[in-house]
Order: structure tokens, then sequence, then C-alpha cells
């Protein structure tokens, strides 16, 4: 904002011969954090091939490569829901799910 718009802005206005001064309205902070969103990667793998391209994608590694060469789930409570695991999967094998307020508040 520029300074000559400040002044406007924090000037007294003159309505109707009376002089009414602008409401300042202060929000309170909710004292109650929102429910954080779970997610839930399923892998099926008798349908992976073990490109790893899930693995390669997953920006928290969720998804890592094993001894083995195969992706697995290493860290399922860093997902944060991107999918990029799921829509890169050339083979359909990843799922992302957003778990129901029920399975989240037994976890």
């Amino acid at each position: 904002m520029t300074a000559k718009r400040q002044t406007k802005t924090k000037q007294a206005k003159t309505v109707k011969g009376k002089v009414a001064k602008k409401a300042e309205v202060k929000s309170k902070k909710a004292k109650t954090k929102a429910p954080k969103k779970r997610f839930e990667v399923e892998f099926y793998r008798d349908w992976c091939k073990g490109c790893g391209i899930c693995a390669a994608f997953c920006p928290e590694e969720v998804l890592a490569m094993n001894e083995k060469g195969e992706p697995e789930i290493s860290k399922p409570e860093r997902c944060i829901g991107c999918a990029w695991c799921e829509i890169r999967c050339p083979d359909f094998a990843v799922r992302v799910e957003e778990k129901k307020a029920e399975e989240v508040c037994e976890a």
C-alpha cells in the first residue's frame, strides 16, 4: 500500500455532518487446530514390475526401494496426499486415499 493510500484509510470520514471513524475488526485465532488430513498409501505388489518410478517421484520418501530393488512403503505417516506416485505408476500398483475421520482418531 502506498503512503498516500494509508493516510486516506486512517483519516476520519464525515457522514451527514457527523464524524465516523473506521472500526478496526480484530479476529480471534481459533483455539483448536483443524485436524490434519491423513492419507493411506496402498501398494499392489502383484501389479508392480519394480521400475521404481513411484519411489523416485515421492517428495516425502514414503515409498523407497528395498534391498531387492523393489518399491515398498517405508514411511506411511509422512504421506501428504500429492498422489505423484499413483499418477506416475505405469502399472497402477499404487493408490493414495484420504483416511476417514474415524480411522485418523483410532491411529
